[in-house]
């Protein structure tokens, strides 16, 4: 590997790597929601082999719009801990 080969393969690796501040905040805001939605959706499938007379669908759906409402929640408090 040559020497341009050398810095070009290090500029892009710095260019990868710098976000903006609000690139940052958008990926946390996914990554809360991300989180929620998961735990949501497992929360209420599990709660659903467990009563037997519950549909299994319906009980999906709303674990995923629980999750999600959780998942903004929860990034709405971690913002006020921070100060934005």
């Amino acid at each position: 590997m040559g020497k341009s080969a050398r810095k070009n393969k290090e500029t892009q690796k710095t260019q990868q790597d710098e976000f903006s501040p609000a690139d940052k905040r958008f990926a946390g805001t996914l990554n809360y929601l991300a989180r929620g939605v998961i735990l949501g959706g497992s929360l209420a499938v599990i709660i659903g082999w467990l009563i037997p007379e519950v549909n299994m669908g319906r009980m999906l759906g709303l674990g995923l719009l629980a999750g999600c409402l959780a998942g903004v929640t929860m990034k709405n408090i971690n913002d006020r801990k921070e100060g934005r």
